[in-house]
């Protein structure tokens, strides 16, 4: 697994644990975390999904994942790391 595929699944874990959250649905009842990043970062719907591809050939910029870094309310280190976080099922 390369450092692309560790970050995306990374990202992805924390935007599950975003449309969980209590108080984003409360807020936004009818967006889900994938609107609610391209809103927030200015990332197209197409490139966040390039991003988030398993296994696809792409190059991600530390400047998108600074962006969705602090759309999601997390530091850079905890989606930059050699340790993969799972989503819990």
């Amino acid at each position: 697994m390369d450092i692309y595929d560790k970050v995306a699944y990374n990202i992805l874990y924390y935007m599950d644990k975003l449309d969980k959250d209590e108080e984003f649905i409360k807020e936004c009842p009818d967006i889900t975390a994938f609107e609610y990043l391209c809103a927030k970062t200015k990332i197209t719907p197409r490139r966040l999904s390039i991003i988030l591809k398993i296994g696809a050939k792409r190059r991600t910029t530390l400047n998108e994942v600074y962006r969705i870094c602090v759309v999601l309310g997390v530091g850079m280190g905890d989606i930059i790391s050699n340790e993969v976080k799972y989503i819990d099922k």
